[in-house]
């Protein structure tokens, strides 16, 4: 069986205290909950894929999100890169690092995903936006192309912005996704 664990978005932007569109202390609190998670993966000699927010400063006023959020995880600038101890994972073999312009992979990277696993397995940030994006264009291309995959989100290795926004993130995921919650 082939195992995936899919960190989302764990960004100096998203994460750290002076980041342009922080969760702040409630996303430095999982930290170490993603880091020991990675590292069963590590010891497991399963994969890891850690999804990077990108943004470009030139096409940001033509960018949807722009109506929603400043520039946030610009490409070049420490607001893109890992946060933390995550950024170490980068020399684990098994580590890809995927940048992507929207809240979730583009739909070849997740049909890729799809064909290649048996388990993924979900964390980072933020629950209610990407983490939750991704798991439903994880589940519709599963469910489009016919296959049966395992499903988790580690709800001890997510972050959020807003505590409600994240319980119903979690219960959408939960009870219409079918996600296992560990």
């Amino acid at each position: 069986m082939k195992n995936l664990l899919i960190i989302v978005d764990y960004q100096y932007d998203f994460v750290a205290s002076d980041g342009l569109l922080t969760a702040g202390e409630q996303a430095q609190s999982i930290e170490d909950n993603i880091y020991n998670l990675a590292n069963t993966y590590i010891n497991n000699n399963d994969d890891i894929l850690l999804t990077l927010d990108t943004h470009i400063k030139e096409e940001w006023n033509i960018h949807p999100e722009s109506k929603s959020f400043n520039i946030h995880c610009e490409k070049g600038t420490k607001g893109h890169k890992p946060y933390g101890k995550i950024k170490n994972l980068s020399s684990y073999k098994n580590a890809t690092f995927l940048e992507k312009k929207g809240y979730c992979p583009l739909p070849q990277d997740i049909e890729n995903i799809i064909n290649n696993y048996d388990t993924i397995e979900l964390c980072g940030v933020v629950t209610d936006i990407c983490v939750m994006q991704t798991a439903i264009a994880l589940y519709n291309t599963c469910v489009n192309l016919g296959k049966t995959i395992n499903f988790k989100l580690n709800v001890n290795a997510c972050g959020y912005f807003n505590k409600h926004a994240h319980t119903f993130a979690i219960d959408y995921m939960e009870n219409i996704l079918g996600f296992e919650i560990v």
